[in-house]
C-alpha cells in the first residue's frame, strides 16, 4: 500500500514538475508577440504602400553603421556563419541528435512548418525591400548573390531562433544548473550570431532579424510542445522507418554539394554537415529492429 502511494505521489509530482518545464520557456512568448505587433505596426505606418518606406527609412543608418563593424571580420566568417542559418544546412548537422536524444531533433523538425508559412506569408504581405533596392550596393559591403526583394522577415532568423527554441525547451526545458544556463548563452549567442550575418552579408534590415527572430521562437515552442507530447517520432527506429529516414539523408548531404560555394570556409561547412549526415545514417543502419526504441526525453529534464 505504501509503495502504490509512493508511486501515486511520484506521478503527481512528474505532472507538475511537467507543466512547469512546459511553460518555462514560453514565458519568452511575450516579448516575441510584442516584436511582432511593432514590426507590423512600423509596417502600417506608412498605409501600407508597396515601398514601405516606414519600415527601411528608420533603419537606413543604422544598416550602414553596422553593416561596416561587422565588416572587420573577414567576408569568409561571414559566408559560413550565414550558410548555417539555412534550414538545410542546419537541419541536416544537427540530425546527429536522432542517435542520441530523437526529441530534440523531431522538434526542431516540427517547428519546421510553422516557420515556413511565417516566412512566406511574412514577406509576400510586407513587400519590404531589401537595403540594396533602397542603398546603392557600392555604399555597403555585400556577401553572396545581390538580393532585393522581399526582406521582412529575415528566413535564416526564422531558422536560427526555432532551433534554438526547439532546441532549449528539450534539452533544458527548466534550466537550473550552471551546464543549463552555458547550454542556453550558447545556444542563443549562436542563433543571435546566425541573424547578425544577414546584415553583415548586406541582405536584410536589422527589423527583419528581430521580427525573424521572434516568429522563429515562437515556431521552434510549437515544435517541442508536439515532439514533447506524443512520440510520433519513434517510427524511424521501428522497422522501415529508420531505413527510410537513412536514404533520406543520405540524398540530402549529396545535395548539399549541388550548390555554388565562394569561399574556403563554405566548404569546410558543408563537408563537416554531410559528415553528420553520414554519421546519422552509419547510426540508422546499424541499430537492430530488436533493440528497445531510444526513448524520448523525460519532460522533466
Amino acid at each position: 500500500m505504501n509503495n502504490e502511494t509512493n508511486r501515486q505521489g511520484r506521478r503527481r509530482a512528474g505532472h507538475l514538475t511537467n507543466a512547469v518545464s512546459t511553460n518555462a520557456w514560453w514565458a519568452w512568448s511575450a516579448p516575441a508577440f510584442l516584436a511582432l505587433g511593432l514590426t507590423g505596426v512600423s509596417i502600417l505606418l506608412d498605409g501600407g504602400g508597396p515601398v514601405r518606406t516606414a519600415y527601411w527609412s528608420i533603419q537606413h543608418d543604422a544598416f550602414l553603421m553596422l553593416n561596416q563593424v561587422f565588416s572587420y571580420l573577414p567576408f569568409g566568417f561571414w559566408a559560413m556563419v550565414t550558410l548555417l542559418g539555412d534550414a538545410s544546412i542546419l537541419m541536416l548537422a544537427l540530425a546527429v541528435f536522432v542517435l542520441t536524444k530523437p526529441q530534440v531533433w523531431f522538434a526542431i523538425l516540427a517547428s519546421i512548418p510553422t516557420g515556413a508559412l511565417f516566412s512566406v506569408v511574412g514577406k509576400h504581405w510586407a513587400s519590404v525591400p531589401r537595403p540594396a533596392s533602397v542603398i546603392e550596393p557600392s555604399l555597403f559591403n555585400v556577401i553572396g548573390p545581390l538580393l532585393q526583394h522581399y526582406s521582412l522577415p529575415s528566413g535564416h532568423s526564422v531558422t536560427a531562433f526555432a532551433v534554438a527554441a526547439a532546441l532549449l525547451a528539450t534539452l533544458a526545458p527548466t534550466p537550473r544548473s550552471q551546464r543549463d544556463w552555458t547550454l542556453v548563452g550558447c545556444v542563443l549567442g549562436f542563433a543571435c550570431l546566425i541573424a547578425m550575418s544577414r546584415v553583415a552579408v548586406g541582405a536584410h534590415w536589422p527589423l527583419d532579424l528581430l521580427t525573424g527572430a521572434a516568429g522563429g521562437w515562437l515556431s521552434g515552442l510549437i515544435g517541442a510542445a508536439l515532439a514533447r507530447r506524443s512520440t510520433w517520432w519513434s517510427w524511424v527506429f521501428a522497422g522501415r522507418g529508420r531505413f527510410a529516414l537513412t536514404a533520406v539523408l543520405l540524398v540530402w548531404s549529396s545535395l548539399l554539394w549541388l550548390r555554388p560555394t565562394e569561399f574556403i570556409g563554405t566548404h569546410v561547412v558543408l563537408a563537416a554537415t554531410t559528415l553528420c549526415g553520414l554519421v546519422t545514417c552509419l547510426g540508422l543502419w546499424s541499430h537492430r529492429s530488436d533493440q528497445p526504441v531510444i526513448p524520448h526525453l523525460s519532460r522533466s529534464s
